[in-house]
């Protein structure tokens, strides 16, 4: 499969839940795990949009999936801003952690097949990785965003991580999980990026060799914060960028 380009121009509170999952004629169906998000990256406006944080009660996701068995479907994909922060109530009443999560769900009798995205390179653990080899019906293939190669770049995006950190992390799911496949996001021309900013995002991904990345062009977005920032990054070289990510993707794939 060939990398793609996809152009991008406190309290709790009950969850809404509007079954979106299942999908007619469809193999595979989505079940969310959770809403909103508490990053608050730089980039995104998901928390001003949908809010923070919510989990859904673990009860409420195993009968969905449960729902959809008996409708046929076997592929279920678990979607959250970042399943990894997911902490629903669970039948003991006690906080679920999405590890604890995926074994349930694992045991759901006619599921075939369990995806999950979007991952936090902040909140990813061996254990996670783990749980990813060990449970049968979980997919081994894992989707990270990097988002850039550089730390300085990062650090004004607010996502929490350092180079090194994602670096370890890729390492060592390829250790545990060598036949996965291993995806990522990368944002270009975010407020101030340099030249040598955008070469270490190269040098990453020539050492990482991902099997597919989704390259976005940034652009501001209101009520983001990195929207104060001056856009200085002309959209020519927003182009250049993302044509050079894409072609290396192309050529460096394992």
């Amino acid at each position: 499969e060939s990398s793609r380009q996809v152009a991008v121009s406190g309290k709790e509170r009950p969850v809404k839940c509007v079954n979106p999952a299942y999908r007619e004629k469809t193999p595979r169906s989505y079940v969310n795990i959770m809403y909103g998000c508490n990053n608050f990256c730089s980039y995104c406006i998901v928390p001003y949009v949908r809010g923070r944080e919510v989990s859904r009660p673990v009860s409420d996701i195993i009968q969905e999936m449960q729902d959809l068995v008996e409708k046929g479907i076997s592929d279920i994909m678990l979607l959250g801003q970042n399943v990894n922060s997911y902490q629903g109530v669970g039948i003991d009443q006690k906080r679920t952690s999405f590890i604890e999560l995926l074994k349930l769900i694992n045991d759901i009798k006619g599921i075939k097949k369990i995806s999950f995205m979007t991952s936090h390179p902040k909140d990813v653990s061996m254990n996670l990785f783990k749980a990813i080899k060990d449970l049968e019906h979980v997919t081994k293939d894992l989707h990270l965003p990097l988002q850039s190669g550089s730390n300085r770049i990062l650090q004004l995006m607010n996502r929490g991580y350092t180079i090194e950190h994602y670096m370890k992390l890729a390492r060592e799911y390829r250790k545990i999980n060598p036949k996965g496949r291993f995806t990522t996001d990368i944002i270009v021309g975010f407020p101030t990026e340099t030249e040598e900013d955008f070469d270490m995002t190269e040098k990453v991904m020539e050492e990482i060799r991902f099997d597919g990345a989704y390259v976005f062009k940034y652009s501001p977005r209101p009520p983001a914060k990195s929207a104060e920032i001056k856009d200085d990054v002309s959209l020519l070289d927003k182009k250049k960028r993302n044509n050079i990510l894409l072609n290396l993707q192309k050529e460096k794939r394992p």
